[in-house]
């Protein structure tokens, strides 16, 4: 009979304790919807505790109001372009089949018109590797290679807040805030410094240092950690 506790990656979702809080984000960050070229504004900036980069809030000639991960360089009352096809400048919101080969881009959408899903993270970017008719091939900041429709739209330029890593936290009070104002779990410890009935890799038990990392995708929730259900083993 198995009387291992339950461990902490199979908890998650059960308790506020692992849940991200959603609510403290200021609002939706995505490209409107609009199918004509117009210009658009940037009004004023906001602070989300919630994301890495600052907020730009953006007025477009039709009204529309909407909020966007700044770029790197923006200023209140400054202009760009949407769905342009001309010169391409940091800002502009265009379909990728209109960003020239090599540009920095983000909040890339996936799917045409979702708004913005990949790269929106403080001070990073994708850029434009290969521009075909059929697919447009970015490189990610991951360095992962992907491909996506030239009907997508991103913004041209890098996110702002690109030296947020620079400034060490000095003590762990300042990380604990920070970590807490996103509704992150934090700190974790690792599995093999729990003890034995919480964690299938803990206790300082010899017999469990060498214990095999791998999981039969039919384990009770007690033991389903590690390399669960893995196609092969051992090295290539």
């Amino acid at each position: 009979m198995n009387h291992m506790k339950v461990p902490r990656s199979r908890r998650r979702g059960k308790s506020r304790i692992f849940r991200v809080n959603t609510f403290r984000a200021m609002g939706i960050a995505k490209i409107i919807r609009g199918e004509k070229p117009m210009n658009g504004r940037i009004t004023k900036f906001i602070h989300d505790v919630y994301r890495t980069a600052p907020l730009m809030q953006v007025k477009f000639e039709n009204g529309e109001t909407t909020l966007l991960p700044a770029f790197n360089g923006a200023y209140v009352g400054k202009a760009f372009g949407y769905l342009g096809t001309g010169p391409v400048s940091d800002g502009d919101i265009r379909n990728l089949r209109n960003i020239p080969t090599g540009s920095e881009v983000y909040n890339i959408e996936l799917k045409p018109r979702d708004g913005g899903k990949l790269v929106r993270a403080g001070g990073v970017s994708a850029k434009i590797v290969e521009s075909t008719e059929n697919k447009i091939t970015l490189s990610l900041p991951s360095t992962a290679m992907i491909d996506l429709d030239p009907d997508c739209r991103a913004i041209v330029g890098r996110i702002a807040n690109a030296g947020r890593k620079e400034k060490p936290f000095y003590k762990a009070g300042n990380k604990y805030h920070l970590i807490r104002a996103r509704g992150r779990y934090w700190p974790m410890n690792a599995a093999v410094a729990m003890n034995a009935y919480e964690h299938k890799f803990g206790g300082k038990r010899r017999s469990t240092q060498h214990k095999a990392k791998m999981s039969g995708r039919r384990a009770p929730p007690g033991s389903k950690v590690g390399s669960i259900a893995p196609k092969r083993t051992g090295a290539r």
